[in-house]
Parts: structure tokens; sequence; C-alpha cells
């Protein structure tokens, strides 16, 4: 996966640890099947990152791509795509950085070719919490003025499916070099996600 988007990580250990968690949740597809749920990718990476010794939270918010003044909005009240929540959610960690790992809606509405995942530094406080300019020139940017009181409700309600999901990567951290092998030889997935249900509920929660 492409890692770039780490490179305003300056603690070597957090960038290491970031890239990690990004490669394998890209070995296991989890940006193909929950890439549009920030919900729960959020969730995820935070306690994730939480074991690991980090500080790390879920922060709700909406997200705005300005360029050649028109903007794209995720998130934002009266905006969600069909079959999607209002809100988004992003990880905040050690209060200094924002990662959002649940970009998968901009993928389907707004360029097929957008990151998986991008960080930002992290700006409590300012007009918006982070910003970042894209390789396409557009300024990406957080902001938490509305909060969707969906994202509560769905963090609640997917708890259990997100626990089912972080057993999948818990298990593949164990049997890393075996399933990796594995992969080389095998047309299907040897480790498979959770139930198609849950699949397609967290897929169209964000």
């Amino acid at each position: 996966m492409n890692t770039a988007f780490l490179h305003v990580v300056k603690e070597p250990d957090l960038a290491r640890d970031l890239c990690r968690i990004a490669d394998d949740f890209d070995i296991l597809g989890f940006f193909h099947h929950f890439g549009s749920s920030c919900f729960a990718m959020s969730a995820m990476l935070a306690q994730i990152l939480s074991a690991k010794g980090y500080q790390a939270r879920v922060q709700a918010c909406y997200g705005e791509i300005w360029k050649d003044n028109g903007v794209f909005y995720i998130g934002y009240q009266g905006f969600a795509h069909e079959g999607q929540k209002e809100g988004h959610a992003v990880c905040i960690v050690n209060e200094q950085y924002l990662v959002d790992f649940g970009l998968g809606t901009l993928k389907k509405h707004y360029d097929p070719d957008f990151e998986s995942a991008l960080v930002c530094e992290f700006a409590d406080g300012a007009e918006h919490i982070a910003h970042t300019q894209l390789d396409n020139g557009a300024d990406m940017l957080w902001r938490t003025d509305w909060i969707s009181p969906m994202v509560e409700l769905e963090l609640q309600s997917q708890e259990l499916g997100i626990q089912r999901i972080l057993a999948v990567y818990q298990d593949f951290q164990k049997n890393r070099v075996a399933y990796l092998v594995k992969k080389m030889f095998a047309d299907t997935p040897l480790m498979p996600i959770p139930d198609a249900p849950l699949v397609l509920r967290l897929a169209t929660a964000a």
C-alpha cells in the first residue's frame, strides 16, 4: 500500500506502526470491504493504537474538499449518499495527528484513485481540526462545527461487528508469515472476513 501519506508523522515509532497497520488492513481487504464505514475503521484503528500504548480516540466530524470554488462534502448534514448515514469519524492520535482510514466514500463518489488513508496534523480549537492539500491541488479540511448525532449511535450499534473484524486482524498478527505464504498460492481468501450481512451493514454505515 502507498503510505506516502505518513510523511507528516514526525515520530518514527508511530510512523512505523501506522504504516504496518495500513499495510495489514490492505492485505486483509479491510480498506476494500470497510473503507466506506468511517465509524468502524476509526474505532478499530483507535483500539489497535491504544493497545500499542498510544493515546487514541474516535473524533466525530465532517469533511470538505475545496477546488475551483466548488466543495465536496463528506458526512455533512444533508449530503449523505444513498444508503449512508450523516457524519464522519476519524482517529485522533496523541492529540497531535488526525488519521482518516474511512475514505472509501470518496473513492466511490469523488475520485476512484483517492487515497485509502490520510494523516494530518491535528489542530483542535481552530476553524478546522485538520487540513491537507491533495495531489490534485484541492484542499481537504475536517471540521467539527457540526457533528452528526448518528456517529455515537453507529459506533454503539457496530461494536459487536467491530470486535469480530478486530479478531480477524489479531489472528493475522499471530499467523502473519504462514498467512502470507499461503496467500501466494491461494485463489480465495484464507482468512475470511465476517459474514456477508455484517459486511453489508458496515459498508453502508458511513
